[in-house]
């Protein structure tokens, strides 16, 4: 029971940052294409429904996803240049990896979609309103 758990724990904590990480490894030129490449398939596997798990199991399947992706998140990592690594990583401590400037960038995005909107809806609102 303690080691499910710990797995569990294990997948919650560290799979976000393994994914985070790979990321920008992938975005990162120094990473050999290859390797990237194997990486693209290896999860390309694991979310198409080519594996088929039982059905009157159906934790199983999700648990399963869960650890062969971080199973090949680990794989892929191990397999990128150490001094690539290392720069990312501290990059992501720093706030200013790839990762961090895409959210950024996403969430200006969103926030100008938002405001957009709003003001769609407060005109049109208006226009209604003055019609009665």
């Amino acid at each position: 029971m303690l080691s499910r758990f710990r797995l569990l724990k294990r997948l919650a904590f560290d799979l976000p940052k393994q994914a985070r990480l790979a990321y920008c490894l992938m975005r990162d030129p120094r990473v050999p294409r290859r390797t990237k490449l194997a990486f693209g398939a290896a999860i390309g596997v694991i979310v198409t429904p080519f594996i088929n798990l039982p059905d009157a199991i159906p934790v199983v399947g999700e648990i399963d996803m869960l650890a062969l992706s971080m199973l090949a998140l680990r794989l892929y990592i191990a397999a990128c240049p150490d001094d690539a690594v290392a720069d990312v990583q501290q990059q992501i401590l720093e706030g200013r990896s790839v990762f961090d400037v895409d959210l950024r960038n996403g969430e200006r995005i969103a926030t100008v979609i938002a405001t957009r909107f709003r003001h769609d809806d407060a005109s049109s609102g208006r226009q209604t309103g003055a019609g009665r």
